[in-house]
């Protein structure tokens, strides 16, 4: 067999992409914004299904994942709270290609160190 070149070989024969269609990435992005400046640790599941856990410290973080297919990001946050301010919050918001999609605000209660988790669905 003769094929031109390199590429149209593998395309054709080795990845079988001959008829198929190309999906755009679903561009998935998460960011988490608190009201004062805190340890926190995000727990979010990245582009292969997998937990990943990131640690930040400061007002605001954000993360871009990029899909190949519709698939469920799990996102929760660990807040620290160690100076007990009161009047205090905690913003997670997951936007799909530009839109908003899920945006929660939560109030902290100041009543110990360790907030706990916040989740996202």
């Amino acid at each position: 067999m003769h094929f031109r070149n390199l590429y149209t070989f593998l395309k054709e024969k080795v990845i079988g992409y001959k008829n198929s269609v190309i999906h755009p990435a679903i561009r998935v992005e998460l960011s988490v914004e608190v009201s004062f400046n805190t340890f926190v640790q995000v727990c979010f599941t990245n582009e292969t299904g997998r937990y990943r856990i990131n640690d930040f410290t400061g007002y605001f973080w954000q993360k871009e994942i990029l899909l190949t297919e519709h698939r469920e990001i799990i996102f929760k946050v660990f807040v620290n709270n160690h100076l007990l301010k009161p009047d205090q919050w905690i913003l997670l918001k997951k936007t799909i290609n530009t839109v908003d999609v899920t945006e929660k605000k939560f109030y902290l209660n100041n009543q110990s160190l360790y907030e706990g988790w916040f989740y996202l669905t």
